[in-house]
C-alpha cells in the first residue's frame, strides 16, 4: 500500500478545510443573511492584510469592530468560532487518516518496522536493547497506569456541543471512505444541517454548570470511546509480547481510570457529601449499563447450543447455582433453551437491570443491608465462560468480543473510575481544631507549633484513643461535617461498591508531616483506610518534600498505615502552582530534582512510589506531547507505576473519539514502557549539566520573581491587560476561580492566571525568564554545553520544544493591542517593553541552542497549523478586547446591555481558545 505524501495530504486537508468554510457560508447566508457574510469577510480580509504587513489594515480592523453593535459583534464571534471547530475536526480527520495509512501499512507487512510510539515499538525497542524475558515479566507484572480525569474549568465545550462535533466528524470520515460506500451529495447535506444547528445553538452556558453536570461530562467520555478503546490495547500488548517475547504474560490490570469530579472540593463549596454519594452512583449506573449493554450484545453472538457442543462441567454448576445473579433467572431458562452462554449472559443483564437505583441513598444511609452485584462475581462468570469455550470445539469464540467483555470489567469493574477525595490542608487543620476543642491542656490546636502538633496527633493514633474521642463526640460544625462526611461516604462505598470504587485521598498545599498525620486521624475517626497523598505544590513545597516523606515513614502510626497498604505510597506533585510561583524554567527544573529525591527517599525506606503528575493542556500546566513528557523525566517510574491528571480541554482533544483515544493511550504507554526500563538503570546525570541546570534555572527565576513577585505595579499590569475579570465570572465549571476572596496571586488558583494569558496572546507562563537564563549563561560560559543538552538530553529539549510551541502561539501584536486596555501609560509601556523584549530575546535563544532557523522549523504539520489559525483568531481578539473596553468603561450600563456584551466576551474566549487548542 502506498501512502499519500505529506504535500498531498495538506492539500487535501486544505481542500476539506474549504469545503468546510464555504458550507458555513451559505449557513450563515441562510439564516443571518448576505449582509453579515460580508462582514465576516470584510473582518476576515483585514486580519490577513494585517497579518500579511499592509499599510493601515490594522488600524481599519480595529475601526470596523468599533462599529460593531453587540448583537453584530455576537454574529462576528459566531463566525470564527464556528470556522475553528470545523479546522479542528478536519485537521483531526487528517490524523486520522494517517493512523489508518500507517496502520494499513503494518498490516500488509507485520515483519516491518511498527507504527512510531505504539506499544509494540516500546516492546520491540526493549528487545532489541537486550532486555530479558525475566525483566520483560518483571516491568510487566509492575506496569500501571492511571488516568485521572478532573473538571478543572478549562473545558469551554458543553455537552452538547461534544455530541453535536461528534456526529460531524463521523460524517468526515465517512467522505474518506471507498467511493463504493459514500454518497457526497447527500453527506453534503448533511453537512449543512449540522452547521446550521451548530450556528443556531448556544455556546455559552446559560447559568454556571453544577458539579453533577460535570460528572456527566466526564462520564460521557466513558461511554463516547474509552469503553471500546481499552480491549484493543490489550490486545496490542499482548500481541506485541507475543511476538517479542513469547514466554512473558501479560498483566490483566494495568491501564485504569480515576476521577476528581465530585470528589475534589479543594476551595470548591459546591462538592458537598451529598454530592461525592451521587458521583459514586452516577459511575455505577453508566457501569452497569455498559455491561448490560456489552453482555446482551455478545449474547447473540455466543448462541452455542449443547445439541452442537459441549460445556464444561464447572459451567454447569455455574448455571444451576446462578440465581444470585439474577432473582429472575429461572424465568430465562424458557427463552434460550440449550443455550447455556446466552443464558448465563442473560442473567447478568436481568441483574444489572434490577439492582437499586438510588445508589446514593444506599451510600448515605447508616443501616442498609442492600449488597449490590460486585465486580469480581463478574469476571469469575466471564472466566467458567471462556475457560468452558477453550476446551470446546468453539474455541476460536473464547477470544474476540468475549475477551473484550473480560477486559471490559477488569478495567472498568461496574465503577468505570475510582473517585478521589481533595480537600486543602487548611480545612484539615480547622477540623482538627474542632474536634480537639476544649481536650488539650496547652490551648488550641490551630495555635500550635509543628512539633506540638505532631505529638497531639501521634497520641490520637495510639490504641483507641480517636474511637474514645468519638464516643463522646456530639453534633459537628457543617465545617467539619464537609471534611469527614466524604469520608464515611467513602467507607461506605468501599464494603459495598468494592475496592475499585474508591481512589486515595489528595492533601492539597501539604507542607508538614501534622497534614499528613490529620488525614490520617479522619481516617480512623471515619473507619476507612485509603492511601494519603501528599500534594507538593510550590517550590519551597518540592524542595521539602524528600524531608516530609522521611518524617512520615519514620513515623510509627504512619507506616502501620502505609504497611497495610503494602508500603505503597502515592505523592502527588502541582505543575500549576509551581509555575505560577516560579517560572517557566525554574519549576520545570524543581520538579526534575524533587523527582529524583523523592525517588532516592522512597528507595531508602523500601517504600514503592507512584508519582502522580498534576499536568494540565497547556504547556505552563505541564502539558505537551505524553510520551515525551513521561521519557524526559523517568526516574519516577522505577515501581513501574505513574498517575497523571486528564482536565478540561484535554479530555474533549484525547478522548471523544476512539481511534484518537487509542493513539494517545499507547503513546502513554509506549513512554511508560520505556520509562520504567531507563528509572531501572543507573544513569547518574552529567554534573555539568546539573551545575548548568542550576545556574540557567536560578537567573530564570530570578526575572521572574523581580517582575511578578517583587513589583506589586505587575499584578494590577496584568489585571488590567488580561480578561481575568471575565475568567472568573465564565460559566465553564463549578470551581470557583479564586481560592479565597482575595486578588493576589497565591490566591490566585494557577489555571486563571494560564488561560488568561493564553487569551491575551502573551502566553507569558509558558516561556518568561527563559531568554535571559539562556542568554546570561551563553555570556558567561558559551553556547557549547547548552546545544549539547539540547542534543543528547531528551528532559533540556523537551523544555526547548515545549517553549517553541508556547512562543508560536504567542503574539505580541496582539497583545500590545490588550495593553491599550491599561490606564496607566507608563506602567503599560513599562511591562510590555519588558515582555516583549523577552519574548525576541527567547526566540532568539532557543534557535542558537537548536540551531533552527525559525521556531517548529521540525514540527512543519503543528507549524502550518498555527500559521493557517493566525488570521482567523485574530477578529476574535479584536472583538474581545471591544467589548472588554465598552464593559469597563461603563460599569452603570444596563443590565440588558451588559449581559449582551458579556455573552459576545464569553464566545470570543470560547473561539480563541479553539483556534489556539489551548485554554489553561
Amino acid at each position: 500500500m502506498t501512502t499519500n505524501p505529506p504535500s498531498e495530504r495538506q492539500a487535501a486537508l486544505s481542500a476539506q478545510i474549504r469545503k468546510l468554510a464555504n458550507a458555513l457560508a451559505r449557513v450563515i447566508t441562510s439564516i443571518e443573511g448576505e449582509a453579515t457574510l460580508n462582514v465576516v469577510e470584510r473582518l476576515r480580509q483585514l486580519a490577513k492584510s494585517s497579518r500579511g504587513g499592509l499599510a493601515d489594515a490594522d488600524a481599519e480592523l480595529k475601526e470596523e469592530v468599533a462599529k460593531l453593535e453587540p448583537a453584530q459583534a455576537y454574529e462576528m464571534a459566531m463566525a470564527f468560532t464556528t470556522y475553528f471547530e470545523l479546522v479542528n475536526l478536519a485537521e483531526e480527520n487528517c490524523r486520522l487518516q494517517i493512523l489508518r495509512e500507517r496502520q494499513a501499512r503494518y498490516m500488509e507487512d507485520p515483519d516491518g518496522a511498527p507504527l512510531r510510539e505504539s506499544i509494540e515499538a516500546a516492546v520491540a525497542e526493549l528487545k532489541t536493547r537486550g532486555v530479558s524475558s525475566e525483566e520483560m515479566q518483571a516491568i510487566c507484572d509492575k506496569l500501571q497506569l492511571e488516568l485521572v480525569l478532573t473538571a478543572h474549568p478549562t473545558e469551554s465545550k458543553r455537552r452538547t456541543m461534544l455530541n453535536k462535533l461528534s456526529r460531524l466528524a463521523k460524517m468526515l470520515r465517512h467522505q474518506h471512505a471507498p467511493a463504493e460506500h459514500r454518497f457526497s451529495a447527500q453527506r453534503d447535506v448533511d453537512i449543512d444541517y449540522e452547521i446550521n444547528s451548530l450556528w443556531l445553538t448556544d455556546r455559552n452556558r446559560a447559568q454556571r454548570p453544577e458539579v453533577t453536570d460535570e460528572i456527566s461530562t466526564g462520564l460521557w467520555y466513558f461511554d463516547q470511546s474509552l469503553w471500546e478503546t481499552l480491549p484493543r490495547l490489550q490486545r496490542d500488548l499482548v500481541a506485541a509480547l507475543g511476538k517479542h517475547f513469547p514466554g512473558v504474560k501479560p498483566p490483566k490490570r494495568w491501564l485504569t481510570f480515576g476521577s476528581w469530579i465530585g470528589g475534589d472540593r479543594d476551595g470548591n463549596p459546591n462538592v458537598t457529601t451529598e454530592v461525592t454519594a451521587t458521583a459514586l452512583a452516577m459511575h455505577r449506573r453508566l457501569g452497569l449499563s455498559r455491561l448490560s449493554q456489552s453482555a446482551h450484545k455478545l449474547s447473540r453472538q455466543v448462541s452455542v447450543s449443547t445439541r452442537r457442543d459441549r460445556i464444561s462441567p464447572e459451567l454447569t454448576t455455574l448455571l444451576e447455582k446462578s440465581e444470585h445473579l439474577s432473582p429472575h433467572f429461572k424465568n430465562l431458562d424458557g427463552r434460550y433453551p440449550n443455550q447455556p452462554y446466552r443464558l448465563l449472559l442473560a442473567g447478568l443483564v436481568e441483574r444489572c437491570k434490577n439492582e437499586p437505583e438510588d445508589v446514593s441513598q444506599v451510600l448515605l444511609d447508616a443501616e442498609n443491608p442492600t449488597q449490590p452485584l460486585q465486580a469480581a462475581e463478574i469476571k469469575d462468570a466471564l472466566d467458567c465462560m471462556i475457560e468452558s469455550l477453550e476446551q470446546s470445539r468453539g474455541k476460536a469464540l473464547a477470544g474476540g468480543s468475549v475477551a473484550d467483555l473480560r477486559q471490559q470489567v477488569e478495567t472498568f469493574g461496574l465503577q468505570m473510575a475510582r473517585l478521589d477525595i481533595r480537600q486543602h490542608s487548611a480545612w484539615h487543620e480547622a477540623a482538627m481544631a474542632e474536634l480537639l476543642a476544649g481536650k488539650l491542656d496547652d490551648g488550641s490546636y490551630s495555635e500550635m507549633n509543628e512539633q506540638e502538633k505532631v505529638e497531639v496527633l501521634s497520641e490520637l493514633l495510639e490504641g483507641d484513643t480517636i474511637t474514645k474521642l468519638r464516643e463522646g463526640y456530639g453534633e459537628l460544625s457543617e465545617e467539619t461535617e464537609r471534611v469527614l462526611g466524604p469520608l464515611f461516604v467513602i467507607r461506605r462505598a468501599q464494603d459495598l461498591l468494592g475496592p475499585d470504587a474508591v481512589g486515595i485521598y489528595i492533601i492539597s498545599m501539604a507542607n508538614a508531616l501534622s497534614d499528613v498525620l490529620e488525614v490520617l486521624v479522619f481516617q480512623r475517626w471515619c473507619g476507612l483506610r485509603i492511601p494519603i497523598a501528599p500534594l507538593f505544590e510550590t517550590l519551597a513545597d518540592l524542595n521539602n518534600a524528600p524531608g516530609i516523606l522521611k518524617e512520615m515513614y519514620a513515623h510509627t502510626g504512619y507506616r502501620e498505615h502505609l504497611n497495610s497498604l503494602g508500603e505503597h505510597q502515592y505523592v502527588m506533585l502541582g505543575y500549576s502552582d509551581s509555575n505560577k510561583d516560579c517560572g517557566y524554567l525554574a519549576a520545570n527544573w524543581a520538579l526534575y530534582g524533587a523527582q529524583e529525591k523523592i525517588t532516592a527517599t522512597c528507595v531508602e525506606a523500601k517504600v514503592a512510589v507512584t508519582l502522580f503528575h498534576g499536568r494540565g493542556g497547556s504547556i505552563a500546566r505541564g502539558g505537551g506531547p505524553a510520551a515525551k513528557a513521561i521519557l524526559a523525566q523517568p526516574c519516577g517510574l522505577r515501581d513501574g507505576g505513574i498517575r497523571v491528571t486528564e482536565q478540561g480541554e484535554v479530555l474533549s482533544t484525547r478522548y471523544h473519539d476512539p481511534e484518537l483515544a487509542h493513539r494517545i493511550l499507547e503513546q502513554m504507554t509506549y513512554g511508560v514502557l520505556l520509562g520504567t526500563f531507563e528509572a531501572r538503570q543507573s544513569h547518574a546525570l552529567s554534573e555539568t549539566w546539573r551545575e548548568a541546570m542550576e545556574e540557567i534555572s536560578g537567573a530564570a527565576e530570578g526575572l521572574y520573581r523581580k517582575v511578578v513577585r517583587e513589583d506589586p505595579a505587575f499584578i494590577e499590569f496584568w489585571k488590567q491587560t488580561t480578561p481575568i475579570d471575565m475568567i472568573g465570572n465564565l460559566k465553564f465549571g463549578s470551581r470557583p476561580a479564586f481560592r479565597r476572596k482575595t486578588t493576589s496571586v497565591e490566591d490566585l488558583r494557577a489555571i486563571p492566571w494560564v488561560f488568561s494569558w493564553m487569551q491575551s496572546r502573551f502566553n507569558f507562563p509558558g516561556w518568561f525568564g527563559l531568554g535571559t537564563a539562556l542568554e546570561s549563561y551563553k555570556e558567561a560560559h558559551g553556547m557549547d554545553l547548552l546545544r549539547e543538552m539540547n542534543r543528547d538530553w531528551a528532559f533540556f529539549r523537551t523544555i526547548m520544544d515545549n517553549a517553541q510551541l508556547t512562543l508560536s502561539k504567542a503574539d505580541m501584536k496582539i497583545a500590545e493591542l490588550y495593553t491599550g486596555l491599561v490606564e496607566d501609560e507608563d506602567l503599560r509601556a513599562r511591562f510590555f517593553n519588558l515582555i516583549q523584549e523577552e519574548n525576541e530575546r527567547t526566540k532568539r535563544m532557543i534557535l542558537e541552542v537548536t540551531g533552527q532557523s525559525e521556531l517548529l522549523e521540525n514540527e512543519p504539520v503543528l507549524k502550518n497549523s498555527v500559521l493557517r489559525r493566525n488570521p482567523y483568531i485574530d477578529p476574535l481578539n479584536y472583538i474581545q478586547v471591544e467589548m472588554i473596553r465598552r464593559l469597563r468603561a461603563n460599569p452603570d450600563m444596563p443590565t440588558t446591555e451588559r449581559d449582551t456584551i458579556q455573552s459576545v466576551i464569553e464566545l470570543t474566549i470560547n473561539g480563541v481558545s479553539h483556534g489556539l487548542k489551548n485554554t489553561g
